[in-house]
């Protein structure tokens, strides 16, 4: 009959165990829960910031491109100095967003990176070093058209 006993009190024991632990069980669920949901806004925020990022450095480079056009002189170095650095944070901001959103996001964005790198070295070109002055300044159209297909597409990404 002892042999009863020590079942009885394993059953009791585990009985008592599993009742603990049933109302934990939805805390657990929604911890889990909340926890992907957290995951899931960051990364969008991310790409919200990063989009944010590259339309403002193309941006950015548009008028330094613009401004260039009044230059003359040893300023005009710099200019095309910060219109080359321009075009590379446009660079580097798409692709961190090909890196955060490759299949939605990243083609916009690459074509983006592609024309802005076409507007600097437009602006190179355009520049008499004799001169140290724009001898036509570059029309940032394809630009334009790029940084405006990419916006459309990030919006309507965010949308979803």
């Amino acid at each position: 009959m002892p042999e009863v006993s020590i079942y009885v009190a394993a059953i009791t024991a585990a009985a008592g165990v599993l009742g603990a632990a049933i109302p934990q069980i939805p805390v657990l669920i929604r911890d889990i829960r909340q926890a992907g949901q957290d995951r899931r806004e960051r990364q969008a925020a991310g790409i919200r910031q990063a989009c944010l990022d590259l339309l403002s450095a193309a941006g950015s480079l548009q008028a330094e491109v613009a401004n260039a056009g009044l230059c003359h002189g040893a300023e005009m170095d710099e200019k095309l100095v910060e219109i080359r650095s321009c075009a590379a944070a446009v660079k580097l901001h798409a692709a961190s967003i090909e890196l955060l959103a490759p299949a939605t996001l990243g083609p916009c964005a690459e074509r983006l990176a592609r024309e802005a790198v076409r507007l600097a070295e437009l602006a190179v070109e355009k520049t008499d070093p004799i001169a140290k002055q724009m001898v036509e300044v570059p029309l940032p159209g394809p630009l334009d058209e790029a940084a405006e297909a990419f916006r459309e597409r990030a919006v309507a990404e965010a949308g979803k």
